[in-house]
């Protein structure tokens, strides 16, 4: 004998992302080190938004309308770190480049500081490597909306 029912469907939802890290940010980066310093900025000042769910993380700079939404890889262990990697490939004039950064931050109440180390890739138009340049910056950041605690 069969009865009518209906399938249950769960599943469990792991969080990567320190809930303390959501909310808006005074941000400051400040170049350390690069490769070539003229081609990169040597400081920015900028707010941003942070949210995300599960392994995503959303960055959005709401005075440049920049929108990210990031996978994050490496779950934070004691609630604090933030690790991620993100990669871009860019058409030019004169081939390919690929930018590639490697950020960490570590939260500690209503502020977090850490590095960006940011590589730009070189590439022909038959796509052969040409060169890459790199920088490391010092971030910090201070909350101005949001709650440290969730």
């Amino acid at each position: 004998m069969f009865a009518p029912a209906q399938t249950l469907k769960g599943g469990v939802s792991e969080e990567y992302i320190p809930k303390g890290f959501f909310g808006s940010w005074g941000v400051i980066s400040k170049m350390q080190s690069a490769t070539d310093p003229l081609k990169f900025n040597y400081e920015s000042r900028d707010i941003w938004m942070l949210s995300g769910y599960s392994n995503v993380l959303i960055l959005q700079n709401l005075e440049s309308g920049a929108y990210s939404e990031i996978e994050i890889k490496d779950k934070s262990i004691e609630g604090k770190t933030l690790k991620f990697e993100r990669k871009k490939s860019l058409r030019t004039k004169e081939g390919n480049q690929i930018h590639k950064e490697v950020v960490e931050f570590k939260l500690s109440g209503n502020n977090f500081s850490g590095t960006d180390k940011f590589t730009i890739e070189n590439y022909d138009k038959n796509n052969k490597f040409k060169n890459a340049d790199c920088a490391t910056y010092a971030i910090a950041g201070t909350r101005i909306s949001g709650s440290e605690k969730y």
